[in-house]
């Protein structure tokens, strides 16, 4: 089975947005995902820096735009895709 691993390392100045309405706005497409079938799992890192999205049923570039258009994109530092087999 194939399975897209997103990890996401964030760098967020508080200075330049509102922390807690972004978060409320990436949630609601982190949930829609959800809903629609395509992330199987979601998690963030214990220091808050960052996020494991694993998504399926669904092509790279998908994936690539979903993040792109994720109130958050303009703080993450880096993103890096990773297509799997899923063994068990």
């Amino acid at each position: 089975m194939k399975r897209i691993t997103v990890l996401i390392t964030m760098h967020f100045d508080n200075s330049k947005g509102n922390f807690e309405e972004l978060r409320k706005q990436e949630m609601a497409h982190i949930m829609q995902w959800k809903e629609a079938g395509i992330l199987e799992n979601f998690y963030i890192k214990s220091e808050k820096d960052g996020a494991m999205l694993i998504f399926k049923d669904i092509e790279m570039q998908e994936v690539v735009n979903n993040i792109e258009h994720l109130p958050f994109f303009p703080y993450m530092e880096k993103v890096e895709c990773l297509s799997l087999d899923k063994m068990f």
